[in-house]
């Protein structure tokens, strides 16, 4: 008798992990993303090319609009190394199609030279460049800027366009 109880608990065991397991499989198969329902949260990305960082960007949460097409960010800090410029935002939205992050609300865009504040500021990834519509403000060491919106091309170039004014420190 004593030895027969060893080998019905391995058998029970056994019938026990093969239920759990293939109930767990069956699951996954109903595994999918939904719209609204599905996110993504703490999330570190890092884009590189040929071993050279492009872009990193710390997202607190994505959440899934339309899949492959838009998604929604909360508290975005985006960085691209070559230009030396690190853009927050409390929040954002990432178009898929047009490989663009629109950041909403109050954005801050710096570097080691200058800070830029403004509202509703797009990041382009194929053109690598910044636009905002809205009032910006850029600051330097002796320099304050104000204008009705702004626009980025190539590695030093902007534009300031509008109502601007120059203060000089």
């Amino acid at each position: 008798m004593r030895k027969f109880i060893p080998v019905v608990l391995i058998i029970a065991a056994t019938f026990l992990f093969v239920y759990y397991t293939s109930q767990d499989i069956y699951s996954l198969k109903k595994l999918s993303v939904v719209p609204g329902s599905s996110y993504l949260q703490d999330v570190k990305i890092t884009h590189s090319i040929e071993s050279t960082v492009k872009w990193k960007a710390v997202i607190d949460k994505i959440a899934i609009v339309k899949i492959g097409e838009t998604a929604e960010l909360s508290n975005i800090q985006f960085f691209v190394p070559e230009k030396e410029i690190t853009l927050k935002s409390a929040q954002g939205a990432y178009d898929i199609k047009n490989n663009a992050i629109a950041m909403a609300g109050e954005v801050t865009a710096f570097n080691k030279d200058y800070e830029i504040k403004s509202k509703d500021i797009k990041w382009d990834f194929k053109s690598e460049t910044l636009k905002s519509a809205n009032e910006v403000v850029l600051t330097g060491k002796d320099v304050r800027v104000r204008a009705d919106s702004i626009e980025t091309f190539g590695k030093e170039k902007l534009k300031l366009s509008g109502n601007v004014k120059v203060i000089y420190n």
